[in-house]
């Protein structure tokens, strides 16, 4: 007997349980025959079906419209026609917090020069005016905005003060480049700070002008022309600036969580993973969950500190239907955009330059071993080749043979060939965004020189390793649309229509690869294969009503699919 007819039979004897000890008869009147064109059950044998029949948010059966309807005579059916299921789609990469409070900020996304930054910061003032005017409760108010990626820009450098100093000579500004690791300050803003960017920081850097060189060596010698500070700070330095910046007032924010909420139902996602916050994240999301006032599921990492730290050594995990926490984030290098990610070489297009390394190795080792010890797993940030090879050697020498770790790289963008036959060998998951792929194509070349012989974006390869890879978005660094992770993660070309031919498209994912990584396999990376990820009987009724079956329709017509409704734990969250 093949798998999938045992299958099928252990769903109709389990419907049949249910009849004889009276569970389904009882509650007819409360079970739902959802019906589509097709349901994708996304489950290990990729099994099709047209019914999902389900009971407090558990899902009875899944099959066909004749069985379903013989064994929930009583049951409702809501059919979806020629709409198409699928299990919830599950983001295992991103900041929805985050996100949800640069909401409330200056959006610089998709702006391609510094004037045009200036012109949307006024915009933004004009428009929020009583948040920018001094008095006892906000003596310096501060211009926050995120966003801008200078790659985007005519001359592709980084801008300077001039321009923001000239805009807010008395107001503070700190904008965050689009991939949060470098952030743009005024003069302002270091007054306040009583910052010095003459300071030499392990895994940071302020960025500086070069000197003006000068044929008059007379007037030179009396009048140097040093080095000035440009504004921008990559990495551990941005954090210097980000840590002290006052955190936005939940009152502020407040109605952007629902609104941030609203689109993340709106694009069919049930289930989040929380790239890194605080304790006190953590505290309120509990708190709004227990006042169902934010139905998503979500598996939080927490971000790497002294105080997250002893919080696992106070409670150790926390597991609830809606909020899991047994993982923690950790970050060796930074971002390839603003050429913080640790590479082995030299950067081409900053020779002498390889990135930053933001953690010892003896460090980082020394928390492995900590959480290992607590049974929680370790997710690190890892976008360089050489920061890649430190992860997963060091992953590889402290989780014990056969243990199930499940530990991830998040990002895992440049992995050498050698290097990603590492993954194999503990069972170590690559957690990337394949929208990452398409947005840095136009100048990935001109960090690495040859994307792809420095195993650049890869995820074919490495899913080869794995067996196993988590596909997320990484928002708000990208958008939040599952349906543009598949298509790049399946055709390697980007939604916008910007590239003329696939980026590196032998490494495109097939499209079961790449629902699983969206579905089953973001949920095994989230410790979660046994209650979500795909639509089975026992499993909870987390699914996506869309109007496209993107497993089959032309690649055009993929990026064009509109989500119909969403559902969590089988209540209906989101209807167009």
């Amino acid at each position: 007997m093949n798998p999938q007819t045992m299958k099928q039979l252990i769903s109709f004897f389990t419907c049949h349980f249910f009849l004889i000890f009276g569970v389904t008869a009882q509650n007819q009147s409360d079970t739902l025959i959802f019906k589509a064109q097709k349901i994708y059950t996304a489950d290990t044998g990729f099994s099709v079906a047209t019914s999902m029949v389900i009971s407090n948010g558990v899902i009875l059966y899944v099959g066909s419209d004749k069985t379903a309807d013989s064994l929930f005579q009583k049951a409702k059916s809501i059919n979806y026609g020629n709409n198409v299921i699928y299990p919830g789609f599950i983001d295992a990469h991103c900041h929805f917090l985050a996100y949800t409070k640069g909401l409330s900020q200056a959006d610089l996304v998709g702006t391609k020069s510094e004037q045009e930054v200036i012109k949307k910061l006024k915009k933004y003032v004009k428009k929020n005016k009583p948040r920018f005017s001094k008095n006892p409760s906000n003596p310096t108010p501060w211009i926050v905005g995120r966003g801008w990626d200078q790659n985007d820009w005519e001359n592709k450098t980084f801008p300077t003060m001039e321009a923001l100093n000239k805009a807010f000579p008395n107001l503070p500004v700190c904008l965050s480049r689009i991939d949060g690791h470098a952030v743009w300050i005024n003069q302002a803003a270091i007054n306040k700070l009583k910052l010095n960017p003459d300071t030499v920081l392990e895994g940071g850097e302020f960025i500086f002008s070069k000197p003006i060189p000068s044929t008059d060596l007379i007037n030179s010698a009396k009048n140097p022309n040093p080095r000035t500070f440009t504004g921008i700070c990559i990495d551990n330095a941005a954090e210097i600036v980000k840590n002290q910046i006052p955190d936005v007032p939940y009152s502020v924010w407040q109605p952007y969580l629902k609104t941030g909420l609203k689109n993340c139902h709106s694009q069919g996602l049930t289930q989040l993973a929380e790239a890194g916050i605080k304790v006190e994240d953590i505290n309120m999301i509990q708190d709004l969950q227990a006042k169902n006032e934010l139905p998503m599921r979500i598996y939080a990492m927490l971000a790497c500190s002294e105080e997250n730290l002893g919080y696992v050594y106070q409670n150790g995990m926390i597991l609830t239907d809606m909020l899991t926490v047994r993982s923690m984030k950790f970050y060796l290098d930074g971002a390839l955009g603003s050429r913080g990610a640790l590479l082995k070489g030299d950067y081409c297009d900053q020779l002498g330059h390889k990135g930053l390394q933001l953690m010892t190795i003896p460090k980082f080792e020394m928390y492995q071993i900590y959480l290992l010890n607590r049974g929680f797993q370790v997710c690190v940030h890892a976008i360089g080749d050489s920061a890649n090879t430190i992860a997963l050697k060091t992953f590889n020498k402290n989780i014990p043979e056969g243990y199930d770790a499940r530990w991830r790289i998040e990002h895992a963008q440049i992995v050498s060939g050698k290097d990603q036959k590492l993954f194999s060998k503990r069972s170590i998951i690559p957690s990337v965004q394949p929208t990452h792929a398409t947005s840095d194509a136009a100048w990935a070349d001109s960090r690495l020189c040859n994307t792809i012989n420095k195993g650049g974006y890869a995820y074919q390869n490495l899913l080869r390793q794995s067996k196993i890879i988590a596909l997320g978005t990484d928002f708000p660094v990208e958008g939040i649309s599952p349906i543009h992770t598949f298509y790049s993660a399946t055709q390697r070309m980007d939604a916008e229509g910007k590239l003329e031919k696939p980026f590196i498209g032998e490494q495109a994912l097939s499209r079961k690869q790449a629902l699983w990584g969206m579905t089953l396999w973001a949920a095994y990376a989230n410790f979660d294969e046994t209650r979500t990820g795909s639509l089975e009987t026992g499993k909870l009724a987390d699914f996506v009503v869309l109007n496209t079956d993107i497993m089959t329709a032309e690649p055009s017509k993929i990026i064009k699919a509109k989500v119909k409704a969403t559902y969590l734990g089988g209540t209906n969250v989101y209807t167009r």
